[in-house]
């Protein structure tokens, strides 16, 4: 690990196994690299009300949530990227105006994730909202649909060039954040912020969003369960979320 100083998971199908959990182990092989010096950061698409309530007994140096749309050093924030409260709006109105009013919908920004699901979405860590007066910032929107050509329409509200629209591979959503609320992007303001180059980051994903972060970091290693592109993508391919492949990549890498 000579060249490597700072490791990055994303989490879920990387870090989770599929039930949400984090085994001993990998707990155990997160402290050990930290012991030795190295730094551990999540970088995930969830929220960070959202994320660190399975990290126990995980302590990241880095925290990059919201799909990159807030980056967190030791516990103080040196990045944030969202959109306003008037472009929130515009999304939320162009969305039921182009899928209708039964759409389902969310939003996250630091202090929670809202929806206007009628069912349980996902984890339990959510607040009902049903948009027709939300008026806060957020750092990314989902909307569950997969139809590309409705998303665009969506997104032209506040114009194609300044929004990152992503879809799912494992859901049928698709994400919107600001262009520079992306993985990769949160990466290197990290790395200006710590004088450091991206060659020194070794980064896990699986999905499309973990795309260009994988490109960008010195090893960028895909989950044996990855989709293909993120393989297609990757330096190296490690053992999937279901058999620890992040921890067995660095107890590995740690005897080196």
């Amino acid at each position: 690990m000579d060249k490597i100083s700072i490791i990055l998971s994303d989490l879920d199908g990387t870090l989770f196994r599929n039930d949400k959990s984090i085994s001993d182990y990998t707990k155990q092989i997160i402290r050990q690299a930290q012991s030795k010096g190295l730094l551990f950061g999540i970088c995930t698409a969830r929220a960070k009300v959202n994320a660190l309530k399975f990290l126990d007994g995980i302590e990241p140096d880095i925290l990059i949530t919201n799909g990159g749309g807030v980056v967190y050093f030791q516990d103080k924030k040196i990045y944030n990227c969202e959109f306003t409260v008037e472009e929130v709006r515009k999304l939320i109105g162009a969305a039921f105006d182009v899928f209708g009013n039964e759409v389902t919908l969310s939003a996250d920004n630091e202090h929670g994730l809202y929806s206007n699901s009628k069912e349980e979405l996902g984890d339990k860590y959510w607040t009902f909202n049903d948009f027709s007066d939300f008026r806060e910032t957020c750092m990314k929107m989902c909307i569950q649909s997969l139809d590309k050509e409705k998303i665009e329409k969506v997104v032209s509200v506040i114009g194609l060039d300044k929004v990152d629209y992503l879809p799912f591979s494992d859901i049928p959503w698709y994400k919107l954040s600001k262009k520079d609320a992306t993985k990769e992007k949160a990466i290197a303001e990290l790395c200006r912020y710590l004088n450091i180059p991206t060659s020194k980051i070794a980064a896990f994903g699986d999905d499309f969003n973990d795309i260009g972060m994988l490109k960008l970091c010195g090893k960028g290693i895909a989950m044996e369960n990855a989709i293909e592109e993120v393989k297609a993508a990757a330096n190296e391919i490690c053992a999937s979320n279901e058999n620890d492949g992040v921890a067995k990549w660095m107890e590995e890498k740690l005897e080196e």
